[in-house]
């Protein structure tokens, strides 16, 4: 009986973190993470000032939680566009674009990651998190090119390059909004990737797809 109540008032509190920590989501991608504050955070939720401290132990913690909250909302999308592709190529192609359609392009979407990446430099928890979220990712990626058979250093230099290009791409499309940039750039990135597998240039000329999916 005691352990069913604990896992309840344990579900419970993951609930109410999840509530607080996508509050604050909605507050910085409305006026930004410089004005993120504990009221404005429990306002949004709805909830009384306790409820944020008795779950949380500061607002560097709601903010690694959000982290979390919005790389696992990346993570989701990119497993499910992995069940409609058929083969290591499309396999590879369904995740690397998935986080750059609807809804992970929009204004807010944009503000919301530049700000986490701004402040993970300035408050340690969020960079722990961030780098946790990185390796994750990057681990994903590296995961589906093994059916590749490349040269492990070869995939290391590779997904090194991707990664970074990915990066860039967010923050070029987050400055000018360029469609058709964002495009090339992602063509680029999978020629690159392709070309890991072991036709070699010809799964370059497989990745150039001339607009997002």
């Amino acid at each position: 009986m005691a352990e069913a109540e604990a896992a309840k008032t344990g579900g419970r509190r993951a609930e109410r973190r999840v509530q607080i920590a996508r509050a604050a989501l909605a507050v910085m991608a409305r006026e930004g993470v410089a004005r993120l504050t504990a009221r404005r955070v429990v306002a949004e939720a709805g909830l009384s000032l306790g409820h944020l401290t008795y779950n949380f132990d500061g607002m560097d913690e709601v903010l690694s939680e959000a982290y979390r909250l919005l790389s696992a909302d990346l993570a989701a999308a990119g497993e499910a566009a992995l069940q409609g592709a058929d083969g290591p190529k499309a396999r590879v192609s369904a995740f690397l674009r998935t986080g750059f359609a609807a809804p992970f392009l929009t204004p807010d979407h944009l503000r919301l990651r530049l700000d986490l990446w701004s402040a993970a430099r300035w408050h340690p928890g969020i960079a722990a998190t961030e780098r946790d979220l990185y390796e994750r990712y990057r681990a994903r990626l590296e995961g589906l090119l093994a059916p590749f058979g490349a040269d492990p250093a070869r995939v290391t230099a590779v997904v090194d390059v991707v990664m970074a290009a990915l990066d860039g791409l967010w923050l070029d499309h987050a400055r000018r909004a360029d469609q058709a940039a964002l495009a090339r750039g992602l063509a680029e990135c999978e020629a690159l990737l392709f070309s890991l597998g072991p036709e070699g240039s010809g799964g370059q000329a497989a990745g150039r797809d001339p607009s997002p999916r």
